[in-house]
């Protein structure tokens, strides 16, 4: 295939790198029938160096977005079909630059792609290690280089938002440079006295949050995240309130006007409970503070403390009402909360506001002077101690907890008595908690699955007398690692594959434990007849000939023919029946589903 080059993310975990491509020629596929855009990762050492607008030729095995391991699992399909993704695969040749993007002339967004990727490199290579990738993500967004161990330690500390630029990010960013301007202003009396300095900084803040924008990778919680402080500064410019419900509210209209696919996501549901939750709080502070004739010693110790700079006592107030606020939905998407979140946030923020944001700003003002180095420098040993800290709180005992995946229900009566709680402000407010008390309820009777079968077959779970998912085998990697993952289960998949109540041979497998369904599943049809005459329920991934199927009198019977129109498929045993969950029936007719 031949094909524009619209981004080149750096080295990813496995070595390799991944492209984003504009097919242009394809063989044997017609011009309309080729996808808009293909993501294809590249582990072939050497080639010529790679710049977006390049015109490259190589080849690739692809194959189309993969449906979910699960019916309600994740769908990469849903997702890659809103980013305009067609397909996905690997090279099989390295990339031959037919056309240069200097000859071909570059495009606003090849230009802005080739100075994330300049801006990246600088950063990275300048501090090194992960530092230097950790860095370049603050900068640019761009993850890829940062090694799967310090990324376990972000995210087991719960400091793995930093990684993507969002409204920290942002506000910092834009915030510093609002700062610095103003303070500027401010030294000079007769501009000071004279003319709205502060509406003037407001503006030079604007312009550096949509510089920031554009030089970050396009993802829409950097999107969302520049709406939300573009909204900020057109109110200061307007003299109207910078931080109000109302600014959030337009925020989400514009964002889900642009990416309405994004409700469904987790960075819009977790970063705007975040701010909802802060807002909702701050304005309900407000409130008791100007509804008192005096004001209580109590409250004099706090506005000291925080006028005092105590950057502590704000880091740890911040991180508890947005921790709380998010944890939930992070447990709902991610099935997974850290323990000591607000520890490693509080000791984290401040190097992230005082060290590592400012010097990010003043190094990418600097770096078109080659003056940056020490300021990245700088930017490096804050982001060391970042490092640090998340390594620490990764290693302590507990550090993490799994957590069982609930249903959508449990997330929509969260989303509504959280709502509820924030945007009343009358003593009805409290209401909110009866649907947030309900939301947990629902969430642990929540039914559970029974036996798990995967898309093809090619991996089954059954769930013993225990509780605990038993797998038929720990491949494929990422199905297996899914599935405990969504049970709540931190084993690995090599050790929930290793069962006594599993027998496994070369013919198939049988599960039989006393007061449980017997469950056959076979991987020879040879073995057919005999497996049909001793369970309960046959899974295989064999696609059966009718007249076998119809001889076979089983409670259950799932065959690769099923599967191949279904997908993956649960079962769950509901007093004795058995109630079959298909992913095809979850997806419905959409045009990600089509095969």
């Amino acid at each position: 295939m031949t094909g524009i080059l619209v981004r080149v993310d750096g080295s990813t975990e496995q070595g390799g790198i991944k492209l984003t491509i504009e097919p242009i020629g394809m063989a044997a596929l017609p011009l309309e029938r080729m996808p808009r855009r293909l993501e294809v990762t590249s582990r072939i050492k050497g080639g010529e160096a790679l710049f977006a607008g390049d015109v490259i030729g190589l080849r690739v095995r692809l194959v189309p977005p993969p449906p979910p391991v699960a019916p309600d699992g994740f769908d990469f399909a849903r997702q890659a079909f809103f980013e305009g993704i067609g397909g996905m695969g690997f090279a099989v040749s390295a990339p031959v630059v037919i056309r240069s993007h200097e000859r071909e002339g570059a495009s606003i967004g090849a230009a802005l792609e080739r100075l994330r990727s300049k801006i990246t490199i600088r950063a990275s290579t300048r501090i090194g290690g992960d530092d230097g990738a950790v860095a370049a993500a603050m900068m640019t967004g761009e993850t890829a280089g940062i090694s799967k161990d310090a990324n376990n330690d972000m995210r087991i500390s719960g400091l793995a938002h930093v990684l993507s630029i969002s409204g920290l990010h942002m506000a910092l960013f834009a915030g510093s440079m609002f700062w610095a301007m103003r303070m500027l202003l401010a030294l000079i009396p007769p501009l000071a006295l004279n003319y709205p300095i502060k509406k003037w900084a407001a503006c030079l803040a604007l312009v550096a949050a949509t510089f920031y924008l554009m030089i970050s990778v396009p993802a829409v919680a950097t999107q969302r995240s520049y709406i939300m402080a573009a909204l900020l500064f057109i109110a200061i410019i307007a003299g109207r309130a910078a931080i109000s419900m109302r600014n959030i509210a337009v925020a989400a209209l514009l964002v889900l006007l642009i990416w309405p696919d994004s409700l469904i996501g987790a960075s819009f549901q977790m970063s705007f409970s975040a701010v909802i939750a802060l807002v909702g709080v701050y304005e309900s502070w407000m409130r008791r503070r100007a509804d008192k004739s005096g004001v209580k010693e109590g409250s004099r110790v706090l506005a000291a403390l925080s006028l005092g700079g105590f950057w502590l006592f704000d880091a740890a107030v911040t991180s508890l009402i947005a921790g709380t606020a998010t944890g939930a939905f992070a447990a709902f998407h991610f099935n997974r909360m850290s323990s000591y979140s607000l520890i490693a946030n509080v000791l984290a923020t401040p190097l992230i506001g005082v060290v590592i944001m400012p010097a990010a700003l003043v190094a990418l003002m600097l770096m078109p002077f080659g003056l940056d180095g020490y300021v990245l420098d700088v930017m490096g040993l804050g982001v060391k101690g970042m490092l640090g800290i998340a390594h620490e709180v990764a290693s302590w005992p507990g550090a993490t907890v799994p957590v069982r995946s609930g249903p959508v229900s449990a997330l929509i009566l969260l989303s509504l008595g959280g709502l509820w709680l924030m945007l009343w402000r009358r003593r009805w407010r409290y209401l909110g908690l009866l649907p947030l008390v309900l939301s947990l309820f629902v969430w642990v009777r929540a039914p559970i699955p029974f036996a798990l079968i995967g898309r093809e077959g090619e991996i089954m779970a059954v769930r013993d007398l225990d509780g605990a998912l038993i797998l038929t085998s720990a491949k494929p990697a990422y199905t297996a690692q899914s599935w405990l993952r969504r049970d709540g289960d931190a084993r690995l998949p090599a050790e929930a594959a290793a069962s006594p109540a599993l027998a496994c041979d070369t013919s198939g497998c049988i599960y039989a434990e006393t007061g449980a369904p017997t469950i056959a599943i076979p991987k020879d049809i040879a073995s057919l007849d005999e497996d049909c005459a001793r369970s309960g329920l046959l899974l295989t991934g064999l696609k059966l000939p009718w007249a076998i199927k119809r001889r076979c009198n089983v409670d259950v019977l799932i065959d690769g023919f099923f599967l191949g129109k279904n997908g993956a498929t649960t079962i769950y045993d509901v007093d004795g029946s058995f109630r079959i969950v298909t992913t095809a029936g979850v997806r419905g007719k959409r045009p990600w589903t089509v095969p």
